[in-house]
């Protein structure tokens, strides 16, 4: 017999329900610039291979945007929610490292007041999964425990990525929100970008 079903639904993944994820990128010196520029890559790698949405209030597929985050000064919103791919790779073509010293929560509650909700009104969609993603994550954790909650409140699943030995796990195991599945852990940034721990990751996105 011959399938009815689309071959885009068949194969490709975050397609056949919303999901608006979020990249908190730590832009702390401790970073570095060549660790800076291969999150950059992963984020566009993530971008060409989910389906984007092809609307704004498009009701399945993916939607992306991109926070940095330093000093509480320094938070930048890269780019917001979209589904436009051109918006995308000009938006981390632009972004420059901070370099500085930074600190999560303040980041997190950046990225909940600039990104899901916008001039008062909520930008993600209905009944869309809200997804944040934490790269590094080993800066200051003063008032983590808000940060969590306020995360909690928008119903978000957050996921960390961190790379070496000089993460602090508990900071890591709060951020997850308990979750040890949703901590990504290798040597270094790079070996995010291979195929198996990359699809790996595509695989707890969708």
């Amino acid at each position: 017999s011959v399938s009815t079903s689309s071959p885009e639904l068949d194969s490709a993944p975050c397609v056949a329900r919303p999901v608006d994820l979020v990249f908190l990128l730590d832009g702390s010196e401790r970073l570095g610039e060549r660790n800076f520029l291969l999150v950059r890559e992963f984020v566009q790698k993530v971008a060409d291979r989910l389906v984007l949405a092809r609307t704004r209030t498009d009701r399945e597929r993916a939607r992306l945007a991109l926070m940095e985050f330093g000093k509480e000064s320094e938070n930048r919103v890269a780019f917001s929610l979209t589904h436009d791919p051109v918006q995308i790779v000009n938006s981390l073509t632009a972004l420059r490292y901070l370099d500085s010293s930074s600190s999560v929560a303040p980041g997190i509650i950046h990225a909940i007041n600039n990104i899901l909700v916008r001039e008062s009104a909520r930008q993600t969609r209905p009944n869309a999964e809200i997804s944040f993603f934490h790269y590094r994550c080993v800066t200051n954790s003063d008032n983590l425990d808000e940060a969590i909650s306020a995360m909690r409140r928008y119903e978000v699943v957050s996921t960390v990525i961190a790379t070496g030995s000089d993460v602090d796990q508990e900071v890591l195991t709060k951020l997850a929100m308990g979750d040890q599945h949703a901590i990504f852990k290798a040597e270094k940034f790079s070996d995010f970008l291979r195929s198996g721990m990359f699809d790996r990751f595509i695989q707890w996105v969708c």
